[in-house]
């Protein structure tokens, strides 16, 4: 059994990113598979698990969460799928704080040129996590935070720590010439108005993952060349953005495609430089597979060094 204790500071946002990366290449080719999302509730309980198979890593993982009144409990399980034995069961969000910057990442690092400015919707555990993780694995010049809540005195801390401003501001002002956009709310209505979009912008929304909220508007999607998204059999269920648009005519499935189909076709991932670009993320199990293991190879040797260092 493995805890959050356990893991902690073993994985970089680059080496987090490395992972993702080769398990999306493998699933372009079959090399891999999803298990899709399942839910089940009961009054303010809801339990829900994910998935993936990754042969060709010789690793398969179940990612397990229950959501009690708005708060999440984690549990992953990972298989050696040479042995057909449990390597591990690990408890906690440390797993999840990982993957959902280090996504952001993967997509920023193919679509973003470095240097630009960073609008960043909601400073919680997540949205904290993803600046520093595009702060390390990007570099901006500039960041703009908008919340509900007075976190200035973190902004204040971060620009100390990255040696670049970092201010609170309202949306339109945070959004009116970003290069980059991120979502990480818990908003189920959208937090800025897409018309204020730079015309070259990235958009990486990876708040709800239910069908029925949404963090960004008609207006983005509209505006939108290209709308990425994990992968479409899971996307197409429970992406807000994409349900809803596609629902009010914003969005057509011809301007929608998955990291899978990317990985296939090898060519970048922006249609034009000019165009705004889209990303959805629902998190798949996929992701949470590729950081276990990542996760796993990490905390093995340290696991035994620390246990040495005890003797």
């Amino acid at each position: 059994m493995l805890h959050d204790a356990d893991v902690q500071g073993l994985l970089t946002t680059a080496d987090a990113v490395v992972a993702l990366d080769a398990a999306f290449a493998d699933l372009a080719i079959g090399q891999a598979e999803v298990l899709a999302r399942q839910r089940i509730d009961c009054g303010s309980v809801k339990l829900s698990t994910m998935g993936a198979v990754w042969p060709q890593a010789l690793f398969a993982a179940i990612k397990s969460y229950l959501t009690v009144n708005g708060q999440f409990s984690f549990s992953t399980t990972a298989w050696d799928t040479a042995t057909n034995q449990v390597l591990f069961t690990l408890n906690g969000d440390e797993l999840t704080r990982l993957r959902t910057p280090a996504l952001a990442c993967l997509v920023a690092a193919r679509t973003v040129t470095p240097g630009g400015v960073l609008a960043l919707f909601g400073a919680g555990q997540q949205g904290r996590a993803h600046a520093e993780a595009l702060q390390s694995h990007i570099g901006f010049r500039e960041i703009r935070v908008v919340d509900t809540a007075d976190v200035s005195i973190w902004c204040t801390q971060a620009s100390a720590a990255w040696q670049c401003p970092v201010r609170q501001t309202r949306a339109q002002e945070a959004v009116n010439g970003a290069d980059l956009v991120v979502t990480t709310t818990r908003a189920k209505t959208p937090v800025f108005d897409g018309a204020d979009l730079a015309g070259s912008a990235t958009v990486i929304a990876m708040g709800t993952s239910l069908p029925t909220g949404r963090e960004l508007d008609d207006a983005t999607l509209q505006r939108a060349d290209r709308v990425l998204v994990e992968w479409l059999p899971q996307s197409m269920v429970e992406a807000g953005e994409v349900v809803l648009g596609m629902a009010s005519g914003a969005l057509q499935p011809e301007r929608i495609t998955d990291l899978p189909a990317l990985y296939r076709a090898g060519t970048p991932w922006r249609q034009r430089g000019d165009g705004i670009l889209v990303f959805k993320s629902v998190g798949i199990g996929l992701s949470d597979a590729a950081v276990a293991r990542a996760l796993w190879h990490r905390c093995t040797p340290a696991r035994a060094a620390r246990a040495l260092a005890s003797a």
